[in-house]
């Protein structure tokens, strides 16, 4: 019997694919079967990495570097995308916007920073990658990196949480326009994360704010890269095959209590 959950042979774009969060995913993904291309904002160390670590796998793997708010860049990279794996069968949003600041003191540029990464920017990478899942046939799979904060509201969230929200949305009504090409979207929504960076926190302060908040998570644990990846791999593979416009938390049991 096939494994459902086997991606072998998909073609997969990971937008903020270079670290933490993103990197979770292009190694599931990754470990699931697939090719992987990946992009961040500038090619690094981080990068280099993170190609290593899939090439280990069998698998192959490109880094494409550009800013998912132009259009223009981002039509160059799918093309490029396409002229070096063939076609596009997964593609994950994932990039993080900008900074929180509370709402009497965010600024025009902060409002902007995140709309324009965190949901412009994923409504065209979606957009194109649908347009290209359309033209080849046989469906395709697009998720996007929500947030806890797209659901609920902590303190100096408000640009950061309406981009979240807002991948919310976007993600429900790409599932009901694009359903009858056989394109699933979904989102998923991390939580407290065991990475080395917070939602506006500065680093050095990194470790002491993880353990002040990990008595609010029911399952006294903080997530991983790799928790989310494997959602990831798991909305995007045959498992998943009925599921669409579905945004799923991968937090611990966080937004089931009360407490912030």
């Amino acid at each position: 019997m096939p494994n459902p959950h086997d991606l072998t042979g998909k073609k997969a774009f990971v937008t903020g694919g270079k670290r933490r969060i993103g990197r979770g995913i292009a190694l599931a993904l990754a470990e699931s079967g697939c090719d992987v291309g990946v992009n961040d904002l500038h090619h690094d160390e981080d990068g280099d990495e993170t190609l290593e670590s899939i090439r280990e796998m069998g698998r192959e793997a490109e880094f494409f570097a550009g800013d998912i708010s132009d259009s223009t860049v981002v039509n160059g990279m799918f093309d490029a995308f396409l002229d070096r794996f063939g076609r596009i069968d997964i593609l994950v949003n994932n990039p993080y916007g900008g900074t929180g600041a509370h709402f009497l003191e965010l600024t025009e540029e902060n409002w902007d920073a995140n709309l324009d990464i965190g949901l412009k920017g994923f409504y065209l990478c979606s957009q194109r990658a649908a347009k290209e899942m359309v033209k080849q046939g046989g469906g395709g799979a697009i998720c996007s990196t929500s947030s806890v904060h797209g659901r609920r509201a902590w303190k100096t969230d408000t640009a950061y949480g309406c981009a979240k929200a807002g991948v919310i949305r976007l993600t429900e009504s790409m599932a009901v326009d694009l359903g009858e090409h056989g394109i699933r979207c979904n989102a998923v929504l991390p939580g407290h994360m065991n990475t080395d960076h917070i939602f506006n926190t500065p680093a050095p302060e990194v470790g002491s704010i993880q353990e002040d908040l990990y008595d609010s998570v029911p399952l006294r644990r903080r997530g991983t890269p790799e928790d989310i990846g494997r959602a990831v791999a798991f909305l995007c593979s045959p498992a998943a095959d009925c599921i669409s416009g579905v945004s799923l938390p991968v937090e611990g049991g966080l937004l089931a209590c009360s407490r912030q």
